[in-house]
């Protein structure tokens, strides 16, 4: 698939939760609502060397939207 791992958008926050030996499901990941009711989703990920980052990219698009679209309900503006 070619991620290797998800990207600390706050990485104080992520490294004082693993001291505690807390599990952060949200590292990496940002949900943005708007006031309009839409939602706008952020991943950051960290990708291994040498994979095509446009189609690793696309595909965790489509595997975002999906994934909330079938399981939530809800349909992202942006991811």
């Amino acid at each position: 698939f070619g991620v290797v791992g998800m990207a600390s958008k706050n990485a104080l926050k992520d490294n004082f939760q693993a001291l505690l030996g807390k599990e952060n499901y949200s590292k990496g990941v940002v949900v943005k609502a708007a006031e309009d009711g839409s939602i706008a989703v952020d991943v950051y990920t960290v990708l291994s060397y040498g994979v095509k980052i446009s189609e690793v990219s696309k595909n965790i698009q489509e595997r975002v939207r999906f994934s909330l679209e079938n399981q939530l309900g809800i349909t992202a503006q942006t991811v």
